[in-house]
């Protein structure tokens, strides 16, 4: 009887292992799948990239990258991009962050070096070479050159309030887009173009659009009158877009 019991439990384990092979098996072949037949926009084990087309998983992608700042420095670094490790230093509890980035050197001009987190860069960086630049060529027929913002930094409360909640631009994850000059001399204005059916107008609501995909708050002219002449884009916990 003992050695028919023994028999049996031989049995039974060598069934589960075969089972537990076969799972891992399968899990195996689902990883390869997703590392090497999706599509990186809807791939959830591919890294992002700044050169990844936008789509689905972007923004998830970004948010899980933002934590992880050498990985996020080595996926801007890549591209050719010049950015160097800088702490946003600040007396005010609640403001600047110990590891910042300064952008130096990018495909567009930004008027300077940007002060910010290395999550709001990548974002930054993605829309940029992702939407704004072959948009301007699709809608407007000339390339744009330069972004202009209102800056990234600042220690303040959402909507300048005197008090309540830090905003984003407090630990430089957000930033304050006003317009693009284009290589053919136009200015296209947040202010001045928001809403207008033409090609600028069109222009600006594509690209406030899909920046929706990659930043995690996206606030534009609709919202409120502070956001009348500028896009706010921040990666921040919250989602938003409006």
């Amino acid at each position: 009887m003992a050695g028919i019991r023994f028999n049996k439990q031989k049995r039974q384990l060598a069934f589960t292992l075969f089972v537990r092979g076969v799972v891992l098996g399968l899990l195996a072949m689902v990883a390869w799948f997703g590392l090497h037949a999706l599509p990186d926009t809807i791939n959830p084990f591919s890294p992002v990239e700044l050169t990844s087309p936008v789509g689905p998983l972007t923004n998830v992608k970004l948010r899980l990258l933002q934590p992880r700042y050498e990985a996020c420095l080595a996926t801007i670094k890549r591209r050719g991009m010049t950015i160097e490790r800088a702490e946003i230093s600040s007396p005010l509890k609640g403001c600047g962050m110990e590891k910042g980035v300064k952008l130096t050197k990018a495909p567009l001009i930004h008027g300077g070096p940007l002060d910010m987190s290395c999550g709001l860069a990548a974002a930054l960086l993605i829309w940029e070479g992702q939407v704004v630049v072959p948009q301007a060529d699709d809608i407007l027929g000339s390339p744009v050159t330069r972004i202009r913002h209102y800056g990234t930094y600042s220690c303040r409360n959402v909507n300048h309030a005197k008090a309540g909640r830090l905003s984003a631009h407090a630990e430089a994850r957000a930033i304050d887009v006003a317009g693009f000059d284009l290589a053919d001399g136009r200015r296209v204005s947040v202010l001045k173009d928001w809403g207008k059916d033409t090609p600028e107008g069109r222009f600006l609501k594509s690209v406030h659009d899909d920046a929706c995909r990659v930043f995690s708050v996206v606030l534009g002219p609709e919202y409120n009158d502070l956001h009348k002449n500028h896009f706010h884009f921040d990666m921040s916990a919250w989602s938003a877009c409006k």
